[in-house]
């Protein structure tokens, strides 16, 4: 039987019945429901948590996100989400990151959401990656008979009903709105000014004179700007054969005038700001999917026919910044920045901008691009910042965003990026002139540089 044994001891000694449901093996749920072709209804998902009074698996429907704010008020206590592969410690004998809703089997305290209960049937999880156990109301009502039944999870309906369900709740984080939100990034004394190196390559992309030299005396101002530069170029990745032994060489033998210009645009900006290290919108996760999204925008960049062909560097530079509006809100807003990591942590199968949009009713494409407006950035980067997750735009500089938006589908197939999907957008590929299988080949061609790409991210944190 494909189930932990001690899954299925559980359900002999409590009497509790189930069907087996065996799959191909899958590491999410949301695959498992794909390829089962399960309703979104009727399956549940569980969350191990960390409260102040134990660890608690707390669990609700699939398609509900967990609201943090009204589980602490009615339990008044804080919690925190236990992630992979730390849960394993807890959630014995079961594949990481596969919680089956069995609280008593694993010594911690059961919250299940009162919706459960008015549903017929549910799908819950095994700990197996190859299996999902199906329950009748009758099976539903005895797995959960120790469990605390609390109202705390917001459902579709009023998740996405205006965008401004949050609204409507008196337990909101300080009622944010994106009025407020946008006057205080139009207070420019609020906002961090842009970094005087990021001002002189601004300033250098309009001199007719530009050229490696005068770039090259702009990075060097910054010795970790140039020490990272010229460990770029150094890297595998462009595989120069040679030695570069100063920033002029990394400029005039590999990288190119216009990528290193970007490319220290996007650093010193993208360093002007504190935000946490850590979660899943810290400037770990930023660094390391700007710079997988940036080289992924270069390849797809250069497979595009030459008439058509955007410029390579500004390219470059939307794939690095697309989601500057996470360093922002990390730095502007940090209780706010704080608890969207704590609900995406919660909440990974709710799109980045739907919690966006419950906690503070915008997105992070939103204020990333007011900043960048109010910087005066360069209108392709703009549109990239903004529409990146938008496949139905369309203007004249919509050739930046559409690229950022399949660079984030693919990533999505190794789980990187807050893309809500990895098909490519037949539609898009049209208009950029890509053919799918030499994009699919680009990005297999980028799996192979990983190491690469992770060193170079490690070293755009330090």
């Amino acid at each position: 039987m494909s189930i932990p044994k001690n899954v299925e001891s559980y359900f002999k000694e409590n009497d509790i019945d189930f069907e087996l449901v065996e799959h191909p093996p899958e590491k999410s749920l949301m695959h498992v429901i794909h390829v089962l072709d399960l309703p979104k209804k009727n399956v549940l998902r569980s969350v191990l948590m960390q409260g102040n009074k134990g660890k608690y698996l707390v669990t609700l429907p699939y398609e509900y996100l967990l609201d943090f704010e009204v589980l602490k008020r009615i339990t008044n206590e804080d919690f925190s989400v236990i992630t992979a592969p730390h849960s394993s410690s807890v959630i014995k004998g079961c594949a990481v990151g596969n919680h089956p809703p069995l609280s008593e089997l694993f010594y911690v305290n059961g919250i299940v959401d009162e919706s459960v209960f008015e549903l017929d049937e549910v799908y819950i999880e095994s700990g197996s990656e190859s299996s999902i156990l199906k329950l009748d109301k009758s099976a539903i009502e005895s797995l959960f008979k120790s469990a605390q039944r609390l109202s705390f999870a917001c459902g579709p309906e009023r998740l996405y009903s205006g965008r401004n369900a949050q609204q409507d709740m008196s337990e909101t984080v300080n009622q944010f709105t994106p009025i407020r939100i946008k006057q205080r990034v139009d207070e420019t004394f609020d906002l961090p000014a842009m970094p005087e190196i990021a001002q002189e390559i601004m300033k250098l992309r309009v001199d007719p004179s530009a050229d490696a030299k005068k770039l090259g005396d702009i990075v060097k101002k910054d010795p970790s700007l140039a020490a990272q530069i010229i460990s770029w170029a150094s890297s595998p990745y462009y595989g120069y054969k040679g030695t570069i032994d100063s920033v002029e060489t990394a400029i005039s033998r590999v990288l190119g005038f216009d990528l290193v210009m970007n490319l220290a645009l996007g650093i010193s900006i993208g360093k002007s700001f504190n935000v946490p290290e850590d979660g899943p919108l810290g400037v770990h996760s930023f660094w390391q999917q700007a710079v997988y999204s940036a080289s992924l925008v270069e390849k797809l960049c250069l497979l595009i026919p030459p008439k058509r062909r955007p410029e390579r560097g500004l390219s470059y530079l939307s794939g690095l910044l697309h989601n500057f509006g996470h360093l922002l809100l990390g730095h502007l807003f940090p209780p706010q920045f704080n608890l969207i990591n704590r609900y995406i942590e919660a909440n990974p199968n709710i799109p980045l901008d739907d919690i966006e949009h419950f906690v503070m009713g915008m997105s992070h494409q939103e204020i990333g691009a007011w900043l960048m407006q109010n910087w005066h950035m360069p209108d392709e980067l703009i549109v990239a910042v903004r529409w990146h997750h938008k496949e139905e735009f369309w203007s004249k500089h919509a050739v930046y965003s559409n690229l950022v938006l399949l660079a984030g589908r693919l990533l999505k197939r190794i789980d990187l990026g807050d893309a809500t999907g990895d098909l490519l957008p037949q539609a898009t590929l049209e208009n950029l002139q890509l053919d799918e299988e030499m994009v699919n080949e680009s990005f297999k061609q980028l799996l192979d540089e990983r190491d690469t790409l992770d060193l170079m991210s490690k070293q755009l944190v330090a």
